[in-house]
Order: structure tokens, then C-alpha cells, then sequence
């Protein structure tokens, strides 16, 4: 039975398409032609394009005397780039009539097109008062459309296909807003609405969105200032006024009292005129915040100290306090999360990548996608540009390290990219050795990218750990045995820590000499090791249990027991933060906090199947996928 093809294609960021799972990035397509030969094809929607109306798009103004031969070779290289994984590139570029047209498979995701419809979805649920679905469509739409559209490009259509986006990322910017107003996070709304504001600044919706979402902040006199802001840039450079709508919000504000007068209302108490006087400002204050906001509790109650803890969610980040062990936050991302990093101020989740994996509850592949979660407000972001993330490690900066795993058994193209924590763009993009496995092992030290490759889902692939230059992207490939798994590294004593699953087994390999130390054995299947100053931690894949042994010395392995309810649980992930060690039990869906001084376990259940975990002083962060 023919595989179902699943493809998509991105326009944003950099010219990119994937076919189930195998990626297609800019550097395979034929120059700098061929993208904008296949991105206007794209854009066209499968509509036919007069050759001359493409011969324009590529080279505006100047086409080379021979462009009709050019459009044919490019025609033809981009049909062999294009016939992959049950995608037949004939069938899918004709030439016919003077014309050329791109039918893509139906169901193919186009980054463009989904960013439009996710705006629009948005925009749905919001008029059907559903402000949760309002927030998840809009923040798809805006991490989208935020994406350069062929950057580096220019022309009247790259100009209007990139106008166009513009627009959904404001109408996404004006919906989280809104969204954020109804639930009550009011930090949110008056960042989003800020960001409305500076891109369209003449048009009012985003001020009255500032307004509310000060006055819900409790802010009125910063809510009239941005009033007075949009009055004045009205005058200035239109010479007009302020819609009645806004004019009319503003008197509402005038009307309300100020928050000292508000604030002896509610200490004064007492009866007769003054009281009813005081009662009568609660009453006419309380209005003016409902009519403007029009959210009920609007003040922040779910931080609230006694506020419930929120709903954990299948398929959510989930952000534990470390002393109370209580969801504090759920925050909604892509399919079947795995991998967490918190790094740059915001916190990193992959989709599950490996395949066929021992665990029934864990086979799912995920959609492969990196997203950053910004802490502070909610707000889960997609990386585009078209990863295809397995590995994930952040270096000193704040920055994030993706390795992408394109496909097994796909020959050259895995590479590891470094991702600006603040804009997301793309700063380094090395190759990796390509082989019929995963790059899942990354870690940074000793100015260093470390990466081993892992096939399948238990067996690793071979002994070579690749030490990569994240400057010059210059490689040098390290022998070890037995085969290499998981990397760790260890600041303190320059030494990466390499699991090697199928002996039970760990080695220390020191940076500055390349020295292998001595092959401690730990037994079951050591898998992703962590060091935590003088200790280092393994997860058992084999067993319910996580080892620690000294990083220095003789490391004289101990081992700790989880007391799981299903006996055919195992140890997932560790991690270390917050005074303490955390494990992942996803069979038997719980976290673990492991206290380094005495050993001791405690229980914490997670519901669905809680996977990666990564911890700071502040939070512990479990990824939650559903069963």
C-alpha cells in the first residue's frame, strides 16, 4: 500500500519543503532562480502562469535574452527536485499552453496560507466568544506571518505577498489581544496590543485595545496617555480626530475616579452621604472597567495565591512550582512535545521525532516543529523556516542549537542550526556527517557543539561523537566505544559525559586532551545523562530507575529506585534545578523529585504522559503529551 504523503512547504524565513519527514531546504533547490521559480508557482495556487508573467517575477525588469530555455531548465530541475516520497515532480510542474502550473498534493500545508486561515480562525472563535481556541489560532498565525517572505527578495508581488502577511499579523497581534482580555492576562493583552499599535500605527483598534488592556491592568492614567498618543499622531500627520469609538472610550475613562479616590472608598466604611458618595464611585469605577473590559475577573485572579491550579492539557508544557509541586502554567504547543530546554529568558520544546520506540505510549512521531514558549506571558511561538528538530541545546548566549534529523536513511542533509533566542532568525547553519539515524544527542561546551547520531529509537548508530566549531562549523569526529548514545557536559571539569545505551555504560572524555577516562558501568540502558556540579545523572530506559556517580574520582555508581504503579515503566528524562533531581516516568505518568542530599523520592502525578522535564530555580518544566 502506497504511503500517504504528507507535505509541506514553506515560503517564510528561507524557501524550504518537506515530504514526509525528508526536508527540501533552499540550498537543494536550483539558485536563487529556481526558489522564486517555485515560491511564485506556490503563491499562484495552482492556477497556470503565462511564462512571460514568470519571467517578470524572477527577473523583473532584465530578463536574459534566452529566458524562455532558462524557465525550461529550471522547469525540468525542479521536476526532479520535486519527485520524493510518493510526489511525482512531472505529474506535478506541466507546461502547457505558454503556461506553467504547480498542482501540489491536496492536504499540502503552505506556511502562507496557513498563517490566512489561522488569522481567520481566530478571528471565528473570538465572535463565538471562545477566547482559549481565539489565543491558540492567533498565535499560530502571528509566529507565521511575523517570518520574512523570501527575505533577500525584492519585486512588486515578493512586495505584496509580504504586505499581505503584514495585515495577518496584525489582525492576529489585535485578536491575542482581545483573546488575552477575556481571560484575564492582562500582561499579555497589553503586549499584544502594543505590538498592534507599532505596526499599524494609524488605525485606532489597536489603541482602544491598549486602553482596555491598561484600565484591566489597573493603569488608567497610562491607558488616557496612550489616548492622548493616538490623538496627537492623528493630528500631526492626518490632520483628522479620533473615531467617536475611541473619543467615546476616552469620556468613560475621564469619568471614572482615580485610583487614590477608589482606594479611600474602600478603608473608609461608615453610613450617610459621604459613604453612599464612596459606594456610588465603586459602583461607577466597577462599570467603567466592565463596559471597557468586558471580562469579568480581569485582575490577574488566576495568579491569585489562592487561585486553583490551571488544567493540565494533552500535548501542553507544563510549569510546575518546585516547592508547592503544583501547576502554575499550561501552555498549549505542537503534537506529541518531547525535548524542553529553558534558555535566552524563554523555554524550548521539540515534537517527538524518533520512531518505532519501545514504548507503546511514546510512538507517536509528533509533528516535528520547535516552539518557544515565553514564560512571562503564555505565549507559544513555531519556529518556521522548515526544522525538522531532534536534538536541542542552548549555548552561553541564550541561544538555541536545533540539530535537524531530515529523514533515516536519507544520506547527507542532517545540519545543526543556531536560533536567535530573541528574533528566531537562523545565525549558523552547519552540516552534520549524514547517516541513517537521528543527531537527538547535542550539548555545548568547552566552546564546542557535540553531537552523536541515533538510529532508530533504542539502538544507537555508531562510535563517532562529532565535535563541531560553532563559528567556522569545522568537524572532528571522536571515536568512542562501545557506540555512542546521549551527551552531557560538565563545566566544572571539561568533560563530556557519553551514554552508551546498549552497554549500560558511561564514558568521560576530557575536552582539552581528548583523554578517555575510565568506562563506568551502570548497568540497564543508560540513556541522556545530566551533570549537576561533582554528580552525574542517568535515566534508565530499561528499568524504572535513575543512577548517580560521582563526576570526579571514583564514581562508584548508585543506584535509585522509582516506585512506579506500572511495572512496565521506565525512566524517560532527568533533569536538574531548583535544589533538586526530576525524572520522567511517562508509562506511569509521573514526575519525580529526587532529593541530591539524602536520595529520597517523592511523587508528583502529571496526567496524560509527561516526558521531557528541565528545571531552573524558579520552575520545573515537563513536556505532557496525550496517551
Amino acid at each position: 500500500m502506497a504511503k500517504a504523503l504528507r507535505l509541506k512547504v514553506f515560503l517564510t524565513g528561507r524557501v524550504a519543503a518537506e515530504a514526509n519527514g525528508r526536508l527540501l531546504d533552499e540550498a537543494r533547490f536550483p539558485g536563487r532562480q529556481g526558489r522564486l521559480f517555485f515560491a511564485y508557482l506556490v503563491a499562484a495556487r495552482s492556477r497556470p502562469v503565462p511564462r512571460d508573467e514568470l519571467a517578470d517575477a524572477i527577473w523583473k525588469d532584465a530578463p536574459p535574452a534566452t529566458w524562455e530555455k532558462a524557465l525550461t531548465v529550471l522547469a525540468s530541475k525542479l521536476r526532479t527536485l520535486l519527485t520524493i516520497d510518493g510526489l511525482d515532480g512531472t505529474s506535478a510542474l506541466t507546461g502547457a499552453s505558454g503556461c506553467y502550473r504547480l498542482e501540489l498534493p491536496e492536504g499540502t500545508w503552505v506556511d502562507v496560507v496557513a498563517a490566512k486561515a489561522a488569522a481567520a480562525a481566530g478571528e471565528e472563535a473570538l465572535a463565538g466568544d471562545d477566547p482559549e481556541q481565539a489565543r491558540a489560532e492567533a498565535t499560530l498565525a502571528a509566529s507565521l506571518a511575523q517570518r520574512a517572505f523570501l527575505p533577500g527578495e525584492a519585486g512588486a508581488w515578493v512586495d505584496a505577498k509580504r504586505r499581505e502577511l503584514a495585515e495577518i499579523h496584525v489582525r492576529a497581534l489585535r485578536v491575542l489581544a482581545e483573546a488575552c482580555l477575556r481571560l484575564g492576562e492582562v500582561t499579555a493583552a497589553v503586549k499584544w496590543a502594543e505590538q498592534a499599535t507599532a505596526a499599524e500605527p494609524f488605525r485606532e483598534t489597536g489603541y482602544r485595545l491598549l486602553m482596555k488592556a491598561h484600565v484591566a491592568a489597573g493603569d488608567r492614567a497610562e491607558a488616557l496617555r496612550v489616548y492622548e498618543r493616538c490623538r496627537r499622531l492623528l493630528a500631526d500627520e492626518l490632520g483628522t480626530y479620533p473615531s467617536p469609538e475611541t473619543e467615546e472610550l476616552y469620556r468613560r475613562l475621564l469619568e471614572a475616579p482615580s485610583a487614590p479616590e477608589v482606594q479611600r472608598s474602600a478603608h473608609e466604611g461608615g453610613s450617610g452621604p459621604s459613604s453612599r458618595g464612596h459606594r456610588r464611585a465603586w459602583l461607577l469605577a466597577a462599570g467603567v472597567l466592565a463596559g471597557v473590559v468586558a471580562a469579568g475577573a480581569f485582575a490577574l485572579a488566576s495568579h491569585g495565591r489562592h487561585a486553583p491550579p490551571p488544567k493540565v492539557l494533552p500535548n501542553s508544557l507544563v510549569r510546575l512550582d518546585p516547592h508547592t509541586l503544583k501547576p502554575t502554567q499550561v501552555v498549549p504547543v505542537t503534537d506529541a512535545p518531547d525535548l524542553v530546554v529553558s534558555a535566552g529568558g524563554f523555554v524550548w520544546v521539540t515534537s517527538h521525532v524518533l520512531r518505532d520506540l519501545g514504548s507503546p505510549a511514546l510512538r507517536n512521531a509528533g509533528d516535528r516543529t520547535l516552539t518557544r514558549v515565553d514564560p512571562s506571558t503564555g505565549t507559544a511561538v513555531v519556529v518556521g523556516g522548515g526544522l525538522a528538530p531532534c536534538g536541542l541545546t542552548a549555548d552561553p548566549s541564550g541561544d538555541v542549537w536545533v540539530a535537524n534529523c531530515y529523514a533515516p536513511n536519507a544520506g547527507p542533509g542532517d545540519d545543526v542550526v543556531r536560533i536567535d533566542a530573541r528574533t528566531l532568525d537562523f545565525k549558523q547553519t552547519w552540516p552534520l556527517p549524514g547517516g541513517a539515524g537521528y543527531y537527538r544527542a547535542l550539548a555545548y561546551g568547552g566552546g564546542s557543539l557535540w553531537a552523536s547520531e541515533i538510529v532508530g529509537a533504542w539502538l544507537p548508530n555508531d562510535s563517532t561523537v562529532t565535535q563541531i566549531d560553532p563559528d567556522t562549523g569545522t568537524r572532528h569526529a571522536i571515536d568512542v566505544m562501545p557506540t555512542a548514545g546521549g551527551l552531557a557536559w560538565s563545566g566544572a571539569y571539561g568533560d563530556l559525559w557519553i551514554d552508551h545505551f546498549e552497554s549500560g555504560s558511561l564514558t568521560r572524555l576530557h575536552a582539552a586532551t581528548g583523554a578517555m577516562k575510565t568506562l563506568y558501568d551502570v548497568g540497564g540502558n543508560a540513556a541522556f545523562p545530566i551533570v549537576d556540579g561533582d554528580v552525574v545523572w542517568v535515566a534508565d530506559w530499561a528499568a524504572p530507575r535513575v543512577v548517580r556517580l560521582q563526576a570526579a574520582g571514583r564514581p562508584r555508581p548508585h543506584e535509585i529506585l522509582l516506585p512506579v504503579r506500572n511495572f512496565a515503566a521506565v525512566a524517560w528524562a532527568v533533569a536538574a534545578g531548583a535544589g533538586a533531581v526530576w525524572a520522567t516516568t511517562p508509562r506511569d505518568g509521573a514526575l519525580w523529585r529526587i532529593d541530591p542530599s539524602t536520595n529520597a523520592v517523592r511523587r508528583i502525578d502529571v496526567p496524560f504522559l509527561p516526558s521531557g522535564v528541565a528545571a531552573d530555580e524558579n520552575a520545573v518544566w515537563v513536556t505532557v503529551r496525550k496517551r
